[in-house]
């Protein structure tokens, strides 16, 4: 999406994803060390259940690719993937499937890129804005405000050090406004 549509900022990974939910990760994990004998270093194993895993491979004397595997719980349907423009025989989410997820972070893990993708997305696409909003009334209110309370604009600007083409003002401008839209609305003839 980065590199294809949103142009917003450098991407330091790729992301792939499997058609079909993929709970175990460890056969991946098997299979690439087993293509690449010593060069795969592992350096967050994979959980009890195989949730996913991290590690760097060695792809030539000084070169080094990050690699991390997550599980998928659910299959992506047809309707959710689009072929790329890049490379045209790989398919890649849709700009609302790519929206759904990033809602789906600000929930679980957040990062700061992920508020700058949001903030991106709806800059360019402001036609997804309603359904921005419909994917964060799906979330746990509680956790997400608790989230994004925690984002202090010290902590966004520390957090996005790494990327330097990015504005941390587009991060708060996200925080801002996913917290605004999980503000409960003011009936007629309250104060």
């Amino acid at each position: 999406m980065a590199l294809e549509e949103l142009r917003h900022r450098q991407s330091f990974d790729l992301d792939f994803h499997t058609r079909r939910a993929l709970v175990d990760v460890r056969p991946i994990l098997a299979e690439i060390e087993r293509a690449f004998p010593g060069r795969f270093e592992t350096v967050a194993a994979p959980d009890e259940f195989g949730s996913g895993f991290k590690g760097i491979l060695t792809v030539a004397k000084d070169q080094k690719v990050t690699i991390e595997v997550l599980a998928n719980y659910q299959d992506v349907p047809q309707s959710e993937l689009t072929s790329s423009q890049t490379e045209p025989k790989m398919r890649r989410l849709t700009r609302q499937r790519f929206l759904a997820d990033k809602i789906q972070c600000v929930a679980e893990r957040s990062e700061a890129r992920d508020l700058v993708d949001i903030t991106a997305l709806l800059r360019r696409f402001p036609e997804l804005t309603s359904r921005a909003k419909e994917l964060l009334s799906e979330q746990d209110a509680v956790i997400v405000s608790e989230k994004l309370l925690a984002w202090t604009d010290a902590g966004i600007r520390s957090d996005l050090a790494s990327y330097p083409d990015v504005d941390p003002t587009d991060a708060q401008e996200a925080r801002d406004l996913l917290l605004s839209w999980l503000k409960p609305e003011k009936r007629e003839g309250e104060a």
